[in-house]
């Protein structure tokens, strides 16, 4: 049966190999071009042959893949899926980060690097390359045209149907036709729209989308192919937008050129789609696009049978696909070779990329894994894979170019709030890429009510697990206020200040790609500073103090894949700390600064403490996202000789950025249980309204006799609450978000404000 289909297939082509040609001509236009996917498929529902295919931007990757043998409803299922979505917006897939090896993130918003080889070099990347990471983008068309490229032999008249497409060589002012060479490349370039997306090097040049010199690639399909008759497909069809209200639709008008090159009614037929109400992001609304481009098509469909007499049968159409994808090779790769680094860099990522389990060939999971470990470390610009074809021996080898971020670099962030929690971070950092990575950073906050500076220098070990020593000092000084009001001052005396000085010692390794596991050892001198009442005269009454030197175990895992630091809407997170703590605490009563101290007690004692963290959020559809989190804290820390001391001590349960300068006795405990509910609508990529419910129960309340002095109330017997609802707009280096949020103690606690940043402490002693 086979052969007889071959034998069909064969004679079906002699037929119509004297009929007339069909060429499909594909613009540019970004996520409106998926209606290109909806022409086609009106196209092969009724038999229309497609024997060119020409393309800009959008266009290229559409013709580009259908040239390389995709159906119209694949197509659209790769424009739907997660992969996509990820790689068209920069975005790195969580579950392929290599969590061990992801830098510990801080506040800082933008950086400056320098540092290279060239001593005079000073690279700002406060404004980035492009607006979507080229790194993702970068594994996907490698994935995705590799084959391909191999297939035709980097001819593209040899693909499924022959295939060119148009890029810009703003340099020369001249548009490019590709036509042969690397399939992925060729589309990448045609649609490196600027700003949006970097531009790919070819020949030390760089080159932009084809749609700056042409859009409507008419004329390359009369001059490459002169078809007997052209289908035009034009996604920008319509009146000019007049409204200029973002700066994509602003580079859009300045430089896409609305080519005057359009089809004579001799040579054959436009279908233009007017698609206003889309912008050239919107690929989350594939469905509606696809949609209107199919209905756009059949409307004409009539008209274009009546000037193109033959049809090619979805059997024959069928089979012709199916021999062309028999031949496509797969891809693994014989080997490896890095370039563009120092030697300690490429031959550490040379190591990456090699074959695990004493193969001699790399797969092309495997590579993905390597790759995304790569840059992982963040210390990456860009890398750059390229496969090149062995036809003698049916394998690939992989060319990785490499470009590394110079080794220092300083830090500008923070955090502005209109709470009392404002505050602005710095950091000078040093960074080095190979076996034996050295990283230093020097920290520092300065805010209103929070003070902190810290130092880290970390070893990687060339050890079989991944492992690396860091050692880390920090202090650091915190006021805590009762609430938190809008643009709120307090002009009386802080009820509460926290002070620490540590040192801590780790050895951290990792477990598989999503964890990492250490120990580590410390000292601390914790110190804080208290009125035992809000309501009493603060001009005649001096703070009392808790000062605690403290020795430190911790035993540690943690388990990440959360996509975003403080307002995440997908993945997992479980985090563990096991500490043993031993020391001496001294309350000091009435404590004057260089005076001495009106009574003192001072005790030794040692304890246990356990603390878990669990977050998961489902995605049940594309713009719903639901929350759970539970917090648990389990310790057999004894209570000393002031309420007020144990109680600033206690772990404070604070799940929300707003909520993390309150000082409030309800929300603390020496051992809880918490649990909250998060529903999030995703208005749009970046846009979202989440809203929050928490529940926390101590498991058994610290409270106070007369004297102050502390006690264990009976076993859950309270439970307090805490609800916010905030809208955040999450950009690359920062979030901006409006909060309203109330706390079921004390009695009307309302809190409003807005803020805008990255809020992230220096590291705390006792977590």
């Amino acid at each position: 049966m086979k052969r007889i289909g071959i034998l069909i297939f064969l004679i079906a082509s002699a037929l119509t190999s004297m009929a007339e040609s069909v060429g499909l001509v594909l613009s540019g236009g970004g996520a409106k071009g998926i209606a290109h996917i909806g022409v086609i498929k009106a196209l092969e529902d009724n038999d229309i042959p497609i024997d060119y295919i020409t393309g800009t931007s959008m266009g290229a990757i559409i013709g580009g893949l259908y040239a390389a043998g995709y159906t119209p409803l694949e197509m659209l299922e790769l424009i739907k899926s997660d992969g996509f979505a990820e790689w068209s917006t920069g975005n790195i897939n969580n579950n392929l980060t290599y969590y061990f090896d992801r830098k510990e993130p801080t506040p800082a918003m933008f950086h400056l690097n320098f540092g290279s080889s060239d001593s005079s070099a000073i690279k700002a990347n406060i404004l980035p390359a492009s607006l979507i990471n080229p790194l993702p983008m970068n594994f996907a068309f490698m994935e995705l045209f590799s084959p391909y490229t191999a297939q035709c032999a980097g001819n593209f008249d040899n693909l499924y149907v022959p295939f060119r497409c148009v890029a810009s060589d703003v340099f020369n002012k001249r548009k490019l036709v590709m036509k042969n060479g690397s399939l992925g490349v060729a589309i990448r370039a045609s649609m490196s729209f600027p700003i949006i997306y970097k531009p790919q090097y070819i020949d030390s040049i760089p080159i932009f989308d084809g749609g700056i010199y042409e859009n409507f690639p008419v004329n390359v399909m009369k001059e490459e192919f002169s078809p007997d008759f052209i289908i035009g497909v034009d996604v920008n069809a319509g009146k000019p937008e007049t409204g200029m209200d973002n700066i994509i639709k602003q580079v859009q008008s300045m430089i896409v050129q609305n080519s005057d090159s359009d089809i004579a009614p001799a040579d054959g037929i436009k279908i233009g789609i007017e698609l206003k109400e889309f912008n050239i992001l919107d690929f989350q609304k594939a469905d509606s696009i696809y949609h209107k481009g199919y209905a756009k098509a059949m409307s004409m469909i009539d008209s274009i049978k009546s000037r193109t007499s033959r049809r090619v049968s979805k059997t024959a159409r069928n089979l012709s696909r199916t021999i062309f994808k028999s031949k496509t090779p797969n891809v693994a790769f014989e080997s490896v070779n890095v370039v563009g680094g120092s030697k300690r860099q490429n031959d550490y990522l040379l190591d990456l990329f090699s074959p695990n389990n004493d193969n001699d060939t790399l797969s092309l999971i495997n590579a993905q894994t390597a790759y995304y470990r790569a840059i992982s470390s963040e210390k990456i610009n860009d890398l750059i894979p390229e496969a090149t074809y062995n036809p003698d021996s049916k394998m690939f080898n992989l060319k990785l170019r490499v470009q590394t971020k110079d080794p220092m670099s300083v830090g500008l962030g923070g955090w502005l709030s209109s709470s009392t929690n404002s505050m602005i971070f710095l950091s000078a950092n040093y960074n080095t890429l190979s076996y034996n990575s050295f990283d230093a950073n020097l920290q520092g906050w300065v805010g209103q009510s929070y003070y902190a500076g810290a130092i880290k220098a970390k070893v990687a070990l060339q050890t079989h697990t991944p492992s690396y020593i860091e050692f880390e000092g920090v202090m650091s000084k915190q006021k805590f206020y009762e609430n938190d009001a809008l643009f709120y001052e307090n002009e009386l005396p802080t009820f509460i200040t926290n002070y620490e000085k540590f040192l801590r010692l780790k050895y951290m390794f990792a477990i598989g790609r999503k964890s990492r596991m250490g120990l580590s050892i410390g000292y601390g001198h914790l110190k804080d500073r208290f009125y035992q009442s809000n309501t009493i005269d603060f001009s005649n009454t001096e703070q009392d103090g808790a000062h605690y030197k403290l020795g430190q175990v911790m035993l540690s895992f943690d388990n990440n894949t959360l996509n975003h630091i403080q307002y995440p809407t997908t993945g997992n997170r479980f985090k563990i700390n096991i500490i043993g703590v031993y020391g001496t605490s001294q309350y000091i009563q009435n404590e004057i600064i260089e005076q001495e101290p009106a009574t003192s007690t001072e005790d030794k004692n040692g304890w246990i403490q356990g603390e878990m963290f669990w977050d998961k959020y489902i995605n049940p559809t594309r713009h719903f996202s639901l929350g759970l989190k539970i917090n648990a804290v389990a310790s057999t820390r004894s209570l000393g000789a002031n309420y007020t001391a144990m109680l600033v001590q206690a772990t404070a349960f604070t799940p929300t950025p707003s909520t993390q300068n309150y000082f409030n006795a309800a929300f603390r405990s020496n051992s809880y249980a918490a649990a909250g509910i998060l529903p999030i609508w995703t208005i749009s990529n970046n846009l979202q309204f989440r809203t929050e419910f928490y529940a926390f129960a101590p498991f058994r309340e610290i409270t106070e006799n007369k004297a102050h002095i502390p006690e264990y109330g009976k076993w859950f017997r309270k439970i307090d609450y805490m609800g916010e609802v905030s809208l955040s707009y999450n950009l690359p280096f920062a979030s901006l978000s409006i909060y309203c949020n109330y706390l079921s103690y004390p009695k009307h606690n309302w809190n409003f404000g807005i803020n805008f940043g990255v809020l992230l402490y220096a590291p705390k002693f006792l977590k």
